[in-house]
């Protein structure tokens, strides 16, 4: 009877054009130029009666994209004007990110946010890495990932990315198809310049049907295993309550879902009791919604690293926050899909395959892997408070 009733539901979602999936990966929903709410939760910046330098900057910071949105991020105030930016151990993913890789890039969105938003507020971001010492790949340390000190410096110029920060995103969406015009490729590559990581963009079709083989297989084999599906599910948001609730993770609404059709998937058809008790068409619906964003979209891009340090992995989340804000203000979508890039034993062979096709180097490490395109916006992924993460 259980079959019975869940291929029913997930018939009649089909039939709705909603994906049990798609509340994670994409949608296809909401018709073009359609307004998607943006739900007030931290993403009007600092509040008008904050008047603490080090408060403000944080509060923009705190909008930088990070994983499973986590927002795995500790900060230690040290001093009128300086802080300690920690990684939180109870904010990890060590089914998927067994080596925190991923959570240490989110460090380095969080830094390069916070660099930004200081220029548009007068000053200047002053960051020490890892300054009690830098620890290996294989094991996380109570050490700071950096000393920030900011500094006033009257007529700073403003960094252009400044007026971005509240309105990027990473679009979960179907995208059009279209491939970024060759200006607009060159613009990105121009951009990202001589950092500390290589960027990659793939518009052929070899490349895009490779690519969309590889990450669909890379979702197959990590819904596969029921301890990396329960991490997801367990930051998927399955209604308003939870995400008042807790702040973080990610919902129906960050893939364009609204209206009737959120009410319906939020309140008929998806509940964590029944998801968390059998969460197989949970994942069948993953993996399907996977293949569609992946085949609609033509452009896809890389990061890559001769050496896979901490420090490498904090300095590609900076370059990798500078991209996103970058694409926002040139009107495109982008939207991370690194599943293959994780390092549990389960997805190593698909990874080697995927960069001896695209004759990436074994010896290096891809960072950060992600399509872009054109999207109608979703709704922003909610925010924690900024005194949830103070320590001191």
């Amino acid at each position: 009877m259980s079959q019975i009733n869940n291929m029913n539901r997930r018939n009649f979602i089909s039939i709705l054009g909603l994906g049990l999936g798609s509340v994670a990966l994409t949608s296809t929903i909401s018709g073009c130029g359609e307004t998607i709410p943006q739900l007030d939760y931290g993403w009007n910046g600092p509040a008008a009666d904050v008047n603490d330098i080090r408060l403000k900057v944080l509060s923009y910071a705190m909008l930088c994209p990070n994983p499973h949105n986590k927002q795995p991020w500790i900060i230690q105030l040290t001093g009128t004007n300086s802080f300690e930016l920690y990684v939180d151990p109870q904010r990890l993913l060590p089914a998927t990110d067994p080596i925190y890789r991923q959570i240490h890039i989110g460090q380095g969105t969080f830094l390069e946010t916070l660099a930004i938003a200081a220029t548009g507020l007068g000053h200047r971001a002053n960051i020490e890495y890892f300054p009690a010492g830098m620890y290996s790949n294989s094991k996380l340390e109570n050490k700071p990932v950096a000393a920030i000190t900011l500094e006033k410096e009257p007529g700073i110029k403003t960094d252009p990315l400044f007026a971005h920060l509240l309105t990027r995103l990473s679009n979960k969406r179907e995208y059009s198809k279209q491939p970024l015009s060759s200006a607009e490729l060159s613009s990105l590559q121009t951009f990202h310049g001589q950092q500390s990581s290589k960027l990659t963009l793939v518009d052929s079709m070899d490349a895009q049907q490779k690519l969309t083989k590889v990450l669909t297989q890379a979702m197959q084999i990590e819904v596969g295993d029921r301890g990396r599906d329960a991490e997801t599910i367990k930051m998927f948001r399955f209604n308003d309550d939870e995400i008042k609730k807790y702040r973080d993770g990610f919902g129906v609404a960050q893939s364009g879902v609204s209206g009737i059709k959120k009410i319906l998937v939020e309140n008929v058809f998806l509940s964590r009791d029944s998801v968390e008790k059998d969460p197989t068409a949970f994942g069948e619906e993953a993996v399907n919604m996977t293949q569609k964003a992946a085949a609609s979209t033509a452009t896809f891009g890389w990061l890559t690293t001769k050496t896979n340090s901490r420090l490498d992995q904090v300095l590609v989340g900076r370059e990798y926050c500078r991209i996103n804000l970058k694409t926002t203000a040139m009107g495109l979508a982008q939207h991370p899909m690194s599943q293959v890039l994780q390092e549990y034993p389960g997805m190593l062979t698909l990874q080697k395959e995927f960069k001896q096709h695209f004759k990436i180097p074994q010896s290096q490490t891809v960072q950060m892997l992600f399509r872009l395109g054109y999207a109608d916006a979703t709704a922003h992924g909610p925010r924690r408070t900024l005194n949830s993460i103070i320590k001191g």
